[in-house]
């Protein structure tokens, strides 16, 4: 039989440091009842201590180990962030392959195509073809890009001081995003020379230590140790692979032709999807400064060379178009647009918006991914812009 309650909450004589008056026991008082709470158990010192010595033997050895991923990827450097060059990379340098055909050509460009790698498929022959001007493609891959128009402009101008070159400036709605300069870029030095914020062509340790944190979350990346070791264990493989991406351009710096196929849309396609959907959920959300003051300081640039260059707004599949359109991509488009109208009244210049490629008559199927597209419909664009400009501007 359980006790009554009065049993269970009743208190010992040696609660209340004395002892329990003579006579009938009194009745519990109303409310709580006092219960008898043991002590706790006492904590055994050196199991603690030998707990505290494990969790910092782990931190230690943590710390040690992405210092040693740190290190690795820091000296291989295998996307050429940092510009330590001491082994090749695993990225290509299309920087690096236009700037030795702009030292290597006999007379200067009297038309300069500019842009991301959109612009790559513009021929200059053809561009020759239609207005009778020596052409060069100065396009370089990459998100973003004008302050590469800007290091490229400046390189050739510095190059001819002389020469007074047109310009055909491909400028996509991603060329305003939020960005830093990229490493292939600012460790290109006759490129990096023009670029603010390109100190990791000196090598020194503080240049190479404020590029490392820089790009922290690639230098300290598994990922990115995986390629570094694919460099150290390959490098006459990966000395290849950047030959043969050198081959694939002409000597007028655009990419070779290269016909459609399923295939290659089947495997790239979805890749443009992520990249973009990416990029529009994460990260573009307004123009950037910087990349306006770039845009800016290049028409200034050329106005000053007495030109009047003619920009193009590139298009984008209709496919990509109908998965990034509501995420941000119709938003940015008119903020561009907007963006360069109003700038008409301060620096010389055409604007061309191509984005819609029913303007010119594009095939949807010529395109290798959701914004690279094949000549058949950089020809159309070409033609359509020219006749819409009324020719270059003089």
């Amino acid at each position: 039989m359980n006790p009554p309650d009065e049993e269970l909450f009743a208190r010992a004589p040696e609660d209340g440091g004395e002892e329990p008056p003579a006579g009938p026991e009194p009745a519990p008082q109303a409310g709580l009842k006092k219960r008898i709470i043991p002590d706790p158990p006492e904590i055994d010192q050196a199991k603690g201590r030998k707990t505290l010595a494990f969790l910092l033997a782990l931190a230690l050895a943590a710390f040690l180990v992405m210092a040693a991923v740190g290190t690795l990827n820091t000296l291989a450097d295998p996307y050429g962030m940092i510009g330590t060059k001491l082994l090749p990379t695993v990225t290509t340098s299309d920087r690096t392959i236009k700037a030795d055909f702009i030292e290597k050509l006999k007379q200067p460009p009297q038309l300069v195509v500019l842009g991301s790698s959109r612009s790559m498929r513009y021929e200059p022959a053809y561009l020759q073809q239609k207005t009778g001007l020596r052409t060069f493609n100065a396009g370089v891959n990459g998100i973003g890009g004008t302050a590469d128009a800007w290091a490229m402009t400046n390189f050739i101008h510095d190059r001819w001081p002389d020469a007074r070159p047109a310009y055909f400036w491909l400028l996509d709605v991603e060329s305003f995003v939020p960005f830093k300069v990229q490493g292939r870029t600012a460790n290109e030095p006759r490129l990096a020379q023009y670029v603010e914020g390109s100190g990791t062509i000196q090598h020194t340790p503080a240049a190479v230590a404020r590029s490392v944190w820089d790009n922290r979350s690639s230098v300290f990346s598994w990922v990115t140790a995986k390629d570094s070791l694919r460099v150290l264990m390959n490098r006459d493989k990966v000395k290849r692979t950047y030959q043969k991406y050198r081959s694939k351009f002409l000597p007028d710096g655009s990419l070779g032709e290269r016909s459609w196929t399923q295939r290659e849309w089947d495997r790239r396609f979805p890749k443009s999807v992520k990249r973009y959907t990416d990029l529009y959920r994460n990260a573009y959300k307004k123009l950037d400064p910087e990349a306006q003051s770039y845009f800016e300081r290049t028409l200034k640039l050329m106005n000053d060379q007495g030109a009047t260059p003619l920009i193009v707004l590139t298009p984008i599949n209709p496919k990509l178009l109908k998965v990034i359109g509501p995420l941000g991509w119709d938003e940015r488009h008119r903020q561009v647009v907007d963006y360069v109208t109003s700038l008409e009244s301060k620096y010389q210049f055409v604007f061309v918006d191509i984005t819609d490629i029913t303007k010119f008559g594009a095939d949807p199927q010529q395109f290798y991914d959701g914004v690279h597209m094949t000549t058949i419909n950089t020809r159309r664009a070409i033609d359509y812009v020219l006749q819409q400009a009324g020719g270059l501007p003089k």
